[in-house]
């Protein structure tokens, strides 16, 4: 009875952490509604084994190891991947009364998924877990099983090749725009 109140507690504490980060890995919310599930029930069966200050790090690199098998195993299958829809589309912008601030709201969030989408899996997931699951460094080199100095590497990297994507995008639209 216990273990199915804590569980229960954690399980509300932490689904929406692990949907964002599988979410960010796997760029299809079916799948990463699937690997929630999956770590979840991982969870549950290791439940009685796991350090609660471990807890949230544990959850994460569970969930990048089960969304990482699912990426590989898609590659074997020759799968295509799918991008439906954007990482935050279940956070609509509230302040964003104004039909065309709206839809210009709309337009930034799939141009940001879809360049976070461009970035390598280390520098996505060490950017994900700082900007969107606010980690720490500890916690994503724990998380990533790497040291913390990468961590902050990674996420300089990730944010300037974010700003590149962003660079370059803006002259193609440009010189579409021109044509």
């Amino acid at each position: 009875m216990i273990r199915e109140i804590e569980f229960e507690i954690l399980c509300k504490r932490h689904r929406d952490d692990i949907y964002r980060y599988a979410r960010s890995l796997l760029a299809n919310p079916d799948d990463a509604q699937d690997a929630t599930q999956e770590v979840l029930l991982r969870l549950w069966n290791n439940l009685p084994t796991i350090y609660p200050f471990n807890l949230r790090a544990w959850l994460l690199r569970t969930t990048r190891h089960y969304c990482l098998d699912q990426i590989r195993h898609r590659s074997l299958c020759a799968a295509p991947v799918s991008v439906e829809e954007e990482l935050l589309d279940e956070y609509p912008d509230e302040l964003a009364t104004n039909p065309s601030l709206a839809a210009d709201s709309n337009l930034r969030l799939e141009q940001a998924h879809r360049l976070l989408l461009r970035l390598p899996e280390n520098l996505r997931s060490v950017f994900v877990l700082y900007e969107v699951n606010d980690l720490r460094y500890r916690e994503i080199a724990k998380v990533l099983g790497i040291p913390m100095n990468s961590v902050k590497v990674y996420l300089s990297r990730a944010r300037e090749k974010l700003s590149q994507l962003v660079i370059q995008e803006g002259k193609i639209c440009r010189k579409t725009l021109r044509k």
